[in-house]
C-alpha cells in the first residue's frame, strides 16, 4: 500500500484536505467569510469549521475580520509573492518578443497570465498609431473576454472552467457564441492559437497564441487592434506573428529554466 491512491489522492488525509480547502475559500473575489459560510460551503459541521480557523488563526494564516467573519493575512498573501518569485519571470522574456511584433505588425502586442479569477496583462508594447487600445500593466481582464484570455481559460480544467462561470453567473451559452462549451475549449487548449471579433468590446480584434512550459500553457501572446485598421490580409500576418512569437517565447523559458 503506498500513501496514495491511483487517482494521486493522499490516503487518510481527508481532515488535512479539508482545512486547505477551507483556507482556499479565501480568494479575491471572496476575502472575507463567516464560520458558517464555510461549513455550508465545504459540508462541514459548525464545531469542525470552527476547529479549522482556529487552527489557521494559530498559524497566523486568518484573523478576525468582524463579527463572526475572517480574512487572509499578511503571511498568507505572502505564499503569492512566494509563487510569483519562483515562477520565470515571463513578461521580461517576452519583450524582445513583443518589440519585434510591434515594429512589424505596427499594433499593440502584450503578454498575459492567469491569476485566479482573472487574466492580467504583465507587459505589453504599444502600437505606433495615434488610435489605439489601452492595455496597462497589471490590468485585469474576465477570463471570457478576448482571445488572450479565452486561451488561459481552456488550460483550465472543466470543473474549474464551471466554478468560474457560477462564480460570476455567467450563462456561457448565451454569451460565448459557441466559442465556451467545454469541447471548444478543449480543442483551443489543443490548437493554441485563436481569433477574438468583438468579443472584449465593439470593434476590437485579437488573436493570441499559448505561451507553454513542459506542454503546460502558462501565458497567452496577443495583438490588439480596432478592427476597421486590420483587413483579412493583415490579420492573417499578425496571427503569423504571433503565433511564431508564442514558440520563441516558450523556447526562451525553457532556457531560462535550464539557467542557459
Amino acid at each position: 500500500m503506498t500513501s496514495a491512491d491511483k487517482k494521486g489522492r493522499v490516503v487518510g488525509a481527508e481532515s488535512s484536505r479539508k482545512l486547505l480547502q477551507l483556507l482556499l475559500m479565501f480568494t479575491p473575489s471572496r476575502p472575507i467569510w463567516a464560520v458558517g459560510e464555510l461549513a455550508d460551503e465545504l459540508g462541514l459541521t459548525q464545531s469542525m469549521a470552527y476547529r479549522y480557523v482556529a487552527l489557521l488563526r494559530e498559524v497566523g494564516l486568518l484573523d478576525a475580520a468582524g463579527g463572526k467573519s475572517y480574512r487572509v493575512t499578511d503571511l498568507a498573501r505572502s505564499l503569492a509573492v512566494a509563487a510569483g518569485a519562483a515562477r520565470i519571470p515571463l513578461g521580461d522574456i517576452a519583450l524582445p518578443v513583443l518589440g519585434h511584433i510591434r515594429d512589424v505588425g505596427r499594433e499593440t502586442a502584450f503578454v498575459t497570465r492567469r491569476s485566479g479569477w482573472f487574466t492580467y496583462v504583465l507587459e505589453r508594447e504599444q502600437t505606433p498609431h495615434p488610435i489605439r487600445l489601452i492595455f496597462e500593466r497589471g490590468q485585469a481582464i474576465a477570463l471570457h473576454q478576448g482571445s488572450s484570455s479565452r486561451i488561459l481559460l481552456a488550460a483550465m480544467t472543466v470543473s474549474e472552467r464551471q466554478a468560474y462561470f457560477d462564480q460570476f453567473g455567467i450563462d456561457r451559452v448565451k454569451v460565448g457564441r459557441g466559442l465556451l462549451s467545454d469541447p471548444t475549449l478543449d480543442e483551443l487548449a489543443r490548437h493554441g492559437v485563436t481569433e477574438s471579433f468583438e468579443e472584449a468590446g465593439e470593434g476590437i480584434w485579437s488573436v493570441s497564441a499559448a505561451i507553454r512550459e513542459n506542454g503546460d500553457i502558462v501565458g497567452a501572446l496577443g495583438v490588439a487592434a480596432p478592427l476597421f485598421r486590420v483587413n483579412p490580409q493583415q490579420r492573417q500576418e499578425l496571427h503569423n506573428l504571433v503565433a511564431t512569437g508564442a514558440e520563441e517565447i516558450s523556447a526562451r523559458m525553457t532556457l531560462s529554466k535550464a539557467g542557459l
